[in-house]
């Protein structure tokens, strides 16, 4: 019974167009449009870090829904978008079938893809966890700080059980 990692195609393109038109030319009343026309986006803000000054803001902030921020032009403009749901979301398939059925939790479109999963990554537990550098750390720090070495049961060898 895997879990899968999708990713809404019709969302994700709401937030990509809106990306592309803030990108293009940023105005308060293009800002107000795309709040609009788009159901997934609650709110969005523009920021101009140069100048440290809020460029666009339009649309109600939900502190339940989700939260994505974007650099553009350089990492000189940082953009908020408050979306109702994640365009991105998990499902558990039981069987080959399964997928087929999957839609947007959102949009309740069927036209989603598979995306590399940010959990794919932990799903062989056997491995051990890679020790941090303390370099960095000042002495006085370094020195207080103990990593013990304890090895799970599962993960030790036979011959050390």
């Amino acid at each position: 019974m895997p879990l899968f990692e999708y990713e809404c195609k019709l969302c994700r393109s709401n937030i990509d167009s809106s990306l592309k038109q803030i990108e293009k030319k940023v105005t308060k009343k293009a800002v107000s449009d795309l709040v609009k026309k788009y159901d997934n986006i609650n709110h969005i803000v523009v920021v101009d870090l140069d100048k440290e000054d809020v460029v666009a803001e339009h649309g109600k902030r939900n502190d339940d829904c989700v939260d994505l921020n974007f650099y553009l032009n350089e990492g000189t403009i940082l953009t908020f978008f408050n979306l109702q749901k994640n365009y991105r979301f998990s499902e558990l398939i039981y069987e080959p079938s399964d997928e087929k059925k999957v839609k947007c939790p959102f949009c309740d479109t069927k036209k989603v893809e598979k995306v590399v999963s940010s959990f794919a990554f932990t799903s062989d537990l056997s491995t051990n966890m890679p020790q941090p550098d303390l370099s960095g750390l000042p002495p006085s720090v370094r020195k207080n700080t103990h990593l013990g070495g304890y090895i799970e049961e599962k993960d030790r060898p036979k011959k050390n059980r």
